[in-house]
């Protein structure tokens, strides 16, 4: 049977010969290797409805389902289409006139046999926490092609047993038009996810509560549709380039089927990046746009982009220029810790956009440090920031409140992306990051002993990750040899080299215990008061945040966290089973979910680790404060996060209210004066100057 066939339509015509072509496209007309990926994609929706670590909208679902869908569509029809030009290689295509017998026996044996190769090559790489990717990759492609040519093997033998019957029975030839991949694996998948959703109930995961099953049976039947459209576009563009090569060689006829559907997948992988670049460029766009919450520098001189500064403040991006005219006050440092502050804070933050090259930025940072008197300060605070540059408000206020102003926060931005985005900038991050630490650990090297400030970092997200990895493949005491006193990490990637050989092997990497990794600040006191002393580096990482879990490893191997359902961690779901491309994809769909905040309201839920920031900051890097103290710290931290996000929405509808105004004055032929005009309105509308709402918030 040809890999890319058309069916021949039933005599008669009209409505008759539509729903014979109907019938033939849900498989009676299509190759053994379309009916199996139809299959086997159809059979995929039913697992992409378990339960995740975060709550899944609709939408999520839709989405995860259909990358799931097509993925395994594409990846199903490369790999059978691959065995079957094998097979007709070996047996040089005498089975395309063999009978209806042979033909069975030949398919079934064939498939039966790469399954049980493939299966022995699965078996004989057993999965290793320490294996290289090309290792771990090499296994579950034969674990997968094994289990692709065993569905090929039993759907053949259906089709086969139907083709010998209708051999011997014209009568029945009718049964030959019986669709048999789709439908069956349309029906699986709605069992599956009926058997889910109960599972789900039984266990208590309550993350799929609001995808409904009568809206999962429907999203599953509109992927089963959307999956049939792509495999006839992939199907027509395979078959052009297989056509085009056979032509061209002829010789190569047997590969030609296998080349075009990677040529197939390829076009739609091409697609794909395409989108993503476009998504990249749109979004550091928007990282340098100015808000016109922050348009004006900073008047304190103690932070980056003010008129003291000798970093521009129009280099700094959206996330610079948020970070330092957020920095706290004197009177609002008193006012919350009841005792007047010491010394206006310090924020030092250089854009990629301040210097070209990246040792002129580690040169700005460092006279900057020097300019305002970094090094002079009770703490000097070390910040990688996440991928867009973003800085944790929560930990630099706390930072702020706990030393009554006495400490500097430095931090140098290596992206504009999101930190999903920002994935291949790691290394440039992570170097940065090093000259960094050489330049402020030479600096405290030539300082007395007894004039260092308490030199401590912080990370967050892929900002714990380029921090940690300044020390991959070294030990904790060379963090000792550079000064640091104590580092708070929160939401660290799984990628984390510095992290992973502390978890793979802690006593060489920490042989002392002074790092911990802890769910919240409950657990962490729950630790014995001698473990408590000697911590100095602490890792916070939520049981249902994906960050710390989402990798490649998924792919690879089960994870630890979706081992026996008795021994995995809290609010990770009971009734969820590993799939390697599957729990991959719902994975990566929680990212997106688990970034989900409500300005001011804090919780302890994902990656939103601002309930327990304060008190980690207040113990991590020892600076103590009353019970008072800290609940009025926390009280503010709240407040001034909702107040900020307030402005920030107030500001920008303000400014967009200015610019629609000044639109329509233009077509009415006003422009002279129009800026005066339009701010009188909005003077009468609001009762203040336009003006006054940006001032506000960019004290």
């Amino acid at each position: 049977m040809s890999d890319v066939s058309a069916g021949t339509p039933a005599p008669g015509g009209g409505v008759r010969h539509l729903a014979d072509r109907a019938i033939g496209a849900l498989g009676p007309d299509r190759s053994l290797t379309e009916r199996v990926a139809l299959l086997a994609a159809a059979m995929s929706v039913g697992p992409s409805f378990e339960p995740g670590l975060q709550p899944r909208r609709t939408l999520d679902q839709a989405i995860a389902t259909g990358l799931i869908a097509a993925t395994t569509l594409s990846a199903v029809t490369v790999a059978q289409s691959g065995v079957e030009s094998v097979a007709r290689l070996l047996t040089r295509r005498r089975r395309d006139t063999a009978s209806a017998s042979v033909r069975l026996a030949f398919t079934v044996g064939s498939n039966a046999l790469v399954g049980a190769v493939a299966e022995g090559v699965a078996r004989a790489l057993p999965p290793r926490e320490d294996e290289r990717l090309r290792r771990g990759l090499l296994r579950v492609a034969a674990n997968r092609t094994a289990r692709v040519a065993a569905l090929s093997a039993g759907l053949s033998a259906v089709m086969g047993v139907n083709d010998l019957v209708t051999e011997r029975t014209t009568a029945r030839h009718w049964t030959s038009r019986i669709p048999v991949a789709l439908p069956v694996g349309i029906g699986l998948s709605a069992w599956h996810i009926h058997r889910t959703h109960r599972r789900a109930e039984e266990y208590g995961d309550t993350t799929i509560a609001n995808v409904s099953p009568l809206t999962s049976v429907g999203i599953a039947a509109g992927v089963g549709a959307g999956v049939v459209g792509l495999q006839i576009g992939e199907r027509a563009i395979a078959h052009g380039v297989s056509r085009g090569l056979t032509r061209i060689a002829p010789n190569y006829d047997n590969v030609a089927n296998p080349f075009g559907h990677l040529v197939a997948l390829a076009l739609l992988g091409g697609g794909i990046y395409a989108g993503y670049e476009y998504a990249v460029r749109r979004v550091e766009q928007g990282g340098v746009a100015v808000e016109p919450a922050y348009e004006v520098p900073a008047e304190s001189p103690m932070v980056s982009g003010s008129p003291a500064s000798i970093v521009p403040f129009t280099t700094l991006s959206r996330e610079g220029r948020r970070f330092v005219n957020m920095a706290l006050t004197r009177d609002e440092i008193a006012d919350v810790m009841g005792e007047a502050a010491v010394a206006d804070p310090i924020r030092a933050f250089v854009g990629l956009d301040s210097a070209a090259e990246l040792e002129d930025r580690v040169d700005l940072l460092m006279d900057e440090l020097v300019r305002t008197g970094a090094f002079d300060r009770k703490v000097l605070c070390f910040a990688s920031p996440t991928g867009s540059g973003y800085i944790n408000y929560v930990m630099a206020e706390a930072l702020e409140y706990l030393t009554l102003g006495d400490c500097a926060i430095a931090t140098m931005q290596y992206s504009m992306l999101p930190s999903s985005m920002s994935l291949t900038r790691t290394g440039i991050a992570v170097e940065q990051n090093r000259d960094v630490m050489h330049a402020i650990t030479g600096y405290l090297r030539g300082m007395p002993a007894d004039k260092r400030p308490r030199f401590v970092l912080f990370g967050e997200s892929l900002g714990a990750l380029t921090m940690q990895d300044v020390w991959r493949r070294r030990t904790v005491e060379a963090m000792d040899r550079d000064f640091v006193h104590s580092s708070i990490f929160l939401g660290t990637p799984s990628a984390t080299e510095f992290a992973k050989a502390w978890r793979l092997n802690p006593d060489k990497v920490d042989p002392d215990g002074k790092v911990i990794e802890v769910d919240d600040f409950g657990q962490y006191l729950d630790l014995p008061e001698e473990q408590r002393e000697r911590v100095r580096h602490v890792l916070i990482s939520h049981f249902d945040d994906p960050i710390p879990k989402f990798g490649t490893n998924i792919l690879l191997r089960e994870p630890w966290w979706l081992g026996p359902e008795e021994q995995r961690p809290p609010r990770v779901p009971r009734s969820t089973s590993w799939r390697p491309w599957t729990s991959f994809v719902l994975t990566a769909i929680d990212l997106v979910n688990a970034m989900e905040v409500v300005p001011g309201t804090f919780g302890r839920r994902g990656h939103d680790y601002r309930e327990d920031i304060a008190r980690f900051v207040s113990a991590a890097y020892d600076l103590p404060a009353t019970p008072q103290q800290m609940l009025n710290i926390e009280r503010a931290l709240r407040q001034r996060e909702l107040e900020w996000a307030q402005k920030r929405v107030v500001s920008e509808q303000v400014a967009r209210a200015r610019e629609a105004l000044l639109r329509e004055f233009k077509n009415w032929g006003v422009s002279s004066g129009s800026d005066q005009q339009a701010d009188a309105v909005l003077r009468q509308v609001l009762g203040s100057t336009p003006s006054g709402a940006a001032t506000a918030e960019t004290r």
